[in-house]
């Protein structure tokens, strides 16, 4: 049971997540108590207020002003503390909000008071990971006497919990009741997803046993049949043609909004319903190298898969054999229900320009502006490491900005996206220095930008006028935080040059090269200070799967140092499949990052953040403190 409850919870990546964030919705309900005793409803001023205070989201002050009043002994005293608890919740202060609830007797409660004070402690049980007695206390609460509000979370909470505990069946059910009490289209929509990722996961000879029962709910029988259709038609032209043979038997099904949207023909599969990838790479030419080392983790991905029977028939076709799309036309000829791949730019934009993709496609790179229906773009895309320095930067109070990158293609790309980041982020670029990257003195274009050299010529100046004079060279005072793109080679030299130059005090962010996943102290002294975003993997604290770097060293270090990242590319690259459905709404935490969905189908990355501090690398923040606060689509608008 318990290693189901792990796969339930992997599956449906909820172990990443704050549980309170989950089941937040119950500290934000009005507080029902059910039967009215005549003296009990009678509020005071001060508790009015408080009320005032908890609806302008003013839950401190709320919860305190409740405390307070719940420590005179009145009719409302037993209300007042939980009404204190549920503004406790919603700080959130679990701890205070338990011991509050621990001075209620439940016993003289009314049934409506012991409702929200039930729920209350199922949502406290499940926040520090007790699930049994969470749906102890959901099982003593009378569903009848809840309001639709309380109905709502009681359903999602039950829903919940019956998954953690292995109980699909009970989990669908209770799905099914709570999507009676959703308002919205995209609250409906999200439940139904839920149910059929909760039907993905019920075993075979279970599904089979619960169709061959008679079942009083219509509805249920219909999930149980479209679950069948789904798992007896993974792919195909028939596939469509048995989802409307589906809709005939079911009509007025929740499910039918899935069926009309297209929902299985385009993004609908799962990993254990695709019986063959191709996976389309170059085994010549410039590229080989690069997708060798992907192959190489890709490979050891789907060889340590834990379950066996779900791992499916993996073909690879040469990228440089002939034309692309003949390749494409080809693995569809030949079964594939998913084509991984191409890594060439070129090749994705032309097998985008020339093919309708029947069968989905994720390619292993990002073409800008390219967006076509079944086409997920999945890159080591510099766009993400910006992204994230730059969120790191604004959160730090950094406003004025000088980006430092190489006189090249690339170097031109990383300023304008620094630039266009920076400036959606309410910062200010003043300027922008270029250095030639193949020198060994960078001292002349570090002292330009911080104003040394102005400052050298302004005392040659006077000292032409006056004389001898005492001189101290000084740099700009305006500039708070340095953008360096620079390669781990440059970056060695370009930093020491910030201390040199009174500058030391000047925050600098960096991209992932400045470190490749090694540790070299005597080396790494000389990026003293320097804050990167790269691929959690390279920090066993961050990824601890059994994928991890240290357990897999006898395999990659067959590769030079500067492909690690593309051999943990490789990983999620096969890892991410069994999650394409949900990567919308739901991340997946990967060797590279945690991985989002973004509205153009590009899966964005959340990178593990590191600061260099006497010669070690220390990561500042995880991959799992996902934020989205700043879109992608601000910083790779770059022509």
């Amino acid at each position: 049971m318990k290693r189901f409850a792990e796969l339930i919870l992997k599956s449906l990546a909820i172990k990443k997540f704050s549980l309170l964030s989950v089941l937040l919705l119950i500290s934000g309900c009005a507080l029902h108590t059910g039967e009215q005793d005549p003296i009990a409803v009678i509020e005071s001023a001060e508790e009015r207020k408080a009320g005032q205070l908890f609806e302008q989201g003013n839950y401190s002050d709320a919860a305190l002003l409740y405390q307070r009043l719940a420590q005179k002994t009145s009719a409302r005293q037993n209300i007042l503390r939980l009404q204190a608890a549920q503004a406790f919740l919603k700080i959130p202060l679990n701890n205070k909000a338990k011991i509050t609830l621990e001075l209620i007797a439940p016993e003289k409660l009314n049934s409506g008071q012991r409702n929200q004070f039930y729920l209350m402690y199922a949502q406290l049980s499940i926040n520090s990971g007790d699930i049994e007695r969470a749906l102890d206390y959901l099982m003593r609460i009378s569903v009848p006497s809840l309001s639709r509000t309380q109905k709502t979370v009681y359903f999602k909470m039950t829903a919940f919990t019956y998954a953690l505990t292995g109980q699909i069946v009970k989990s669908v059910h209770e799905r099914i009741a709570l999507d009676l009490y959703l308002y919205t289209e995209q609250e409906k929509e999200s439940n139904n997803s839920a149910i059929l990722e909760l039907l993905s996961l019920m075993p075979e000879h279970v599904l089979q046993e619960q169709r061959q029962q008679q079942q009083k709910s219509i509805v249920y029988s219909g999930w149980l049949g479209l679950e069948q259709t789904r798992r007896e038609f993974p792919g195909g032209t028939q596939r469509k043609q048995a989802f409307n043979d589906w809709g005939v038997r079911y009509p007025g099904h929740p499910a039918q909004v899935l069926i009309s949207s297209g929902y299985f023909l385009v993004s609908g599969f799962q990993l254990a319903n695709v019986s063959v990838i191709a996976v389309l790479l170059p085994e010549s030419g410039p590229y080989s190298p690069y997708a060798a080392a992907l192959k190489a983790g890709f490979i050891e991905a789907y060889k340590r898969q834990e379950n066996i029977g779900m791992r499916p028939d993996v073909r690879f076709y040469d990228t440089l054999q002939t034309d692309i799309s003949v390749i494409y036309r080809k693995a569809v000829a030949d079964g594939a229900q998913l084509v991984i791949g191409p890594l060439n730019k070129k090749f994705i934009k032309e097998l985008a320009e020339r093919n309708d993709f029947s069968v989905p496609v994720m390619a292993l790179n990002y073409v800008e502006g390219l967006v076509k229906s079944n086409l997920y773009q999945f890159a080591l895309s510099p766009i993400d490491e910006v992204q994230q320095a730059v969120k790191q930067a604004s959160k730090a109070g950094h406003r004025n900005a000088i980006i430092l990158a190489p006189k090249n293609t690339e170097g031109k790309r990383m300023e304008q996206y620094f630039q266009n980041a920076w400036e959606v982020s309410s910062g200010h670029v003043l300027q922008i220095q270029r250095f030639n990257p193949g020198v060994k003195d960078f001292s002349f274009p570090v002292r330009e930008m911080l104003g040394i050299n102005e400052s050298q010529y302004r005392f040659q100046r006077l000292q032409k006028v006056i004389g001898n004079i005492e001189y101290e060279p000084r740099r700009r005072q305006d500039v708070d935080v340095i953008f360096l793109a620079a390669s781990e080679k440059n970056a060695r030299l370009i930093n020491p040059q910030f201390y040199h130059n009174r500058a030391g005090s000047v925050a600098v962010y960096g991209l992932s090269k400045v470190y490749q996943g090694r540790m070299d102290k005597n080396k790494d002294i000389d990026l003293e200070g320097v804050t990167f975003c790269t691929i959690p993997w390279l920090f066993d604290e961050t990824y601890q799967g059994n994928l991890s770097m240290s357990s897999l060293q006898d395999i990659w270090a067959k590769f030079p140092e500067k492909y690690l990242s593309l051999f943990a590319f490789g990983i999620d690259a096969y890892a991410v499949v069994a999650h394409l459905n949900d990567l919308a709404t739901m991340p997946y935490y990967g060797a590279t990052g945690g991985l989002l969905l973004n509205d153009h189908n590009r899966i964005e990355r959340h990178l593990a953040c590191a600061k260099f501090k006497g010669g070690e690398a220390l990561v500042v923040e995880s991959a799992e403190k996902y934020d989205t606060e700043l879109p992608a689509e601000a910083i790779s608008t770059v022509n």
